[in-house]
């Protein structure tokens, strides 16, 4: 490789209770990828060398190639990542969002931030995750027109994430086949105020508030595909949890608290993997 760029993308959580595709957070967890220009397409990851074109990085590259006529060209890609796979901490979209910014910081940055959210939303298919892992912080998005719109806060200082992982994977595609084709009124109205709240507590630090963080449009359905749920569920309230939900569509369980030590005495069943996190506030981050 010749130029090459690093772009280090953190994880994120999706929904946050009852902000189904809409709310989501960057948390201090993260994803690492060097792309450079090369004579073939090489792909280095945990799972070993491909050169596969349906890659997600290569694919996310690509997008950005081709918007500027430069479809295909050969790259070289090494890719590290602490975020689990098919877990709900957007692994996807972390990929997604390493890649776009590469190819554009490797095209001398032609796109402005807000055409990357659009092309990376398109791409992943929600906004949720994506937003939080290019501009940090806590966002809450909706379709603009052919784009997205977003607010985006700051997460209070004092808040700690503990997120529990299960041993097992739980595919988005699966998850979202649990849900129902409609949903009533009252339960609509229910998840549509606690995500109005559970934003505010976010973006004017009522910490306190994150107790209002729930939901009825996935959680009732996406928890009976996840063994355990309840056992982690009563174990992070045991520990001080001011509250719960599944992330993005599962199977991690993500926690919010007000004390880092608290957290960390979360005891999580067997075959689960407590991290304990912070917010990432500045979003994915360019490495030249």
């Amino acid at each position: 490789m010749n130029k090459t760029v690093t772009v280090k993308a953190p994880a994120t959580s999706a929904n946050l209770g009852g902000g189904f595709d809409c709310l989501g957070v960057a948390l201090e967890l993260y994803h690492t990828v060097t792309v450079g220009f090369s004579s073939e397409l090489v792909i280095d990851s945990i799972d070993g060398k491909s050169s596969s074109k349906n890659d997600l990085l290569y694919r996310s590259v690509n997008a950005v190639f081709k918007r500027f006529g430069k479809g295909d060209t050969p790259v070289g890609i090494v890719s590290r990542s602490d975020i689990p796979r098919a877990s709900g901490l957007g692994s996807s979209a972390a990929c997604i969002v390493a890649g776009v910014m590469a190819a554009n910081a490797l095209l001398n940055e032609p796109l402005t931030q807000k055409e990357m959210i659009n092309i990376c939303a398109e791409l992943d298919g929600h906004p949720d995750n994506i937003l939080p892992a290019i501009v940090g912080g806590v966002t809450a998005a909706y379709k603009d027109g052919d784009g997205i719109g977003y607010l985006r806060a700051d997460v209070p200082s004092g808040l700690v994430f503990a997120v529990a992982t299960p041993g097992f994977k739980l595919k988005t595609e699966k998850a979202r086949a649990a849900l129902p084709d409609s949903y009533s009124r009252s339960d609509c109205v229910y998840s549509l105020s606690r995500a109005v709240v559970t934003f505010g507590a976010f973006a004017l630090g009522k910490i306190d508030m994150l107790k209002a963080v729930d939901d009825r449009l996935h959680q009732p359905y996406r928890a009976p595909l996840i063994n355990g749920y309840a056992d982690v569920k009563n174990a992070v309230a045991a520990a001080g949890a001011i509250s719960s939900c599944i992330s993005g569509a599962g199977p991690t369980v993500i926690a919010f608290f007000d004390d880092e030590e608290k957290a960390k005495k979360t005891t999580v069943p067997d075959g689960w993997t407590l991290r304990v996190l912070r917010a990432e506030q500045n979003g994915a981050e360019l490495i030249r």
